[in-house]
């Protein structure tokens, strides 16, 4: 049994492990976890990036050139040339495809080889050989590629939070982290952290209500785990639930609303994805929407778009001596090591959301090495992809003789159930469907008593 003597000043006996979970984290060609990943979609670059030269990019360790050709096609090839590996960063786009400037071999942007002009006879090269080229598709200002075998491409997803792009305002944004993509992409299955990084050991970076130490409750779904944190803010329960989304894709809701607002919202403040630059640096990539999941109208869409997001904490560009007195996501990622090592970790039980992700993604990992086929989301008849990501604030008021963390966990998990229950519904009136139900069942289902004071609602203060 070990005593408290022996935990005091034990630095000499707690050697740290320097070996990393290779299984998840390395993504190269050939390596598990990048055979996995290269089975999806993933955004490698803003469409605003892509001009009239062509953009260096490098994804789950390889080195490639993204290009417009001038018909207006993408082409995304291996970026050193297939004759004498000069760097196509430096080729010149033609009409069609992109030339080499060592030699002026032109390639299409599916990699075929159009000219060889240095050879006499190039016709029996263009019948063997090739650049290597994978799939694009552009998205909202965003450009995705596809880099698994070309049998295995799955159709695009488009998730449903863009079907209310009718209300919204969705940009891009793009920002690069020094670390290993998995610490990244799991900090969506830890919403603990946000009571604790974004409110009470620091300063409250978002909004207050984030003190408030939330009950947790974490669901699988068709498409990964839904995140549920819920809390008590006066006489109403406040539930932000987050999609993770298999395998590197996230959804969050917003984190302000006003005191008196009622919300329910099936809609996404933010969709990101963290997409592996190599097994040391990463890109995160997506869209932040505005207009209706911002009720408290604090978005600037100024500061969102490439290496900029309006929300703090996410790039290094406050002072040092600053981020050390009041960190935020990026510096807790990033500081866990290029590549977080978990064996040196010891997960406790609000970490059950982080161990879920994990386990799935190590067993999509492995079922693709035993050659199952790999899982595909449900979608709707127009192939849209149902989301679970939702911001529901009712009015739900303690009630007297049953225990309000239990009331406030049972009302997660069941609305969270509801969410998942209504996928099927179509994408426009899912959300008034789900709404209507998470009222009838508060109206039915949970317990009925007497209604306690608001005045016995205290607010926790900061830690500091």
């Amino acid at each position: 049994m070990t005593t408290t003597k022996q935990l005091q000043f034990s630095g000499y006996h707690r050697r740290q492990s320097t070996q990393e979970d290779a299984e998840l984290t390395r993504v190269g060609p050939g390596t598990p976890g990048g055979e996995y990943l290269r089975r999806f979609w993933h955004p490698i670059a803003l469409v605003e990036e892509v001009g009239e030269l062509p953009l260096a990019v490098r994804i789950l360790g390889e080195d490639l050139v993204l290009f417009r050709d001038r018909s207006g096609r993408l082409g995304l090839l291996h970026r050193h040339c297939a004759h004498r590996g000069a760097s196509l960063e430096y080729g010149l786009i033609s009409q069609h495809g992109i030339r080499c400037c060592y030699h002026g071999w032109l390639y299409d942007v599916d990699g075929t080889i159009l000219e060889t002009p240095s050879e006499v006879d190039g016709t029996k090269i263009r019948r063997r050989l090739a650049q290597g080229a994978y799939p694009t598709h552009e998205h909202v200002g965003v450009i995705f590629a596809y880099m698994g075998p070309s049998e295995s491409k799955p159709a695009f997803p488009v998730y449903d939070t863009f079907a209310y792009s009718g209300r919204e305002r969705t940009i891009p944004y793009k920002l690069s982290q020094p670390c290993n993509w998995l610490q990244a992409h799991e900090n969506g299955a830890d919403p603990i952290h946000t009571a604790f990084l974004h409110a009470r050991v620091a300063r409250v970076q978002f909004s207050p209500q984030f003190l408030e130490l939330p009950t947790l409750d974490f669901m699988e779904t068709p498409i990964g785990v839904l995140s549920i944190a819920t809390r008590r803010v006066g006489d109403r329960l406040w539930i932000r639930a987050s999609d993770v989304i298999l395998p590197n894709s996230a959804q969050f809701g917003t984190g302000y609303f006003g005191e008196n607002d009622e919300l329910f919202l099936l809609t996404a403040h933010t969709t990101r994805w963290i997409v592996p630059v190599d097994d040391y640096n990463s890109l995160a990539i997506g869209y932040r929407h505005l207009d209706s999941t911002d009720p408290a109208r604090l978005s600037n869409e100024s500061q969102i778009g490439l290496n900029k997001v309006d929300f703090m904490g996410q790039t290094p560009d406050r002072p040092y001596e600053d981020r050390q007195r009041n960190p935020g996501d990026y510096d807790a990622q990033v500081s866990q090591r290029p590549i977080a090592v978990h064996d040196n970790e010891n997960l406790a039980s609000t970490d059950r959301g982080v161990g879920m992700i994990r386990r799935m993604i190590r067993n999509g990992i492995r079922a693709l090495a035993q050659d199952k086929p790999m899982e595909k989301p449900i979608r709707y008849a127009d192939g849209k992809v149902p989301t679970y990501n939702h911001v529901v604030v009712l009015k739900v008021p303690e009630r007297a003789g049953v225990d309000d963390m239990e009331l406030c966990h049972e009302f997660g998990r069941r609305v969270g159930q509801i969410v998942v229950d209504t996928a099927h519904e179509p994408v426009a009136d899912r959300q008034r469907i789900a709404e209507a139900r998470v009222r009838t069942m508060i109206a039915t289902e949970l317990p009925q008593a007497q209604v306690v004071s608001d005045s016995s609602v205290q607010n926790p203060v900061s830690t500091n």
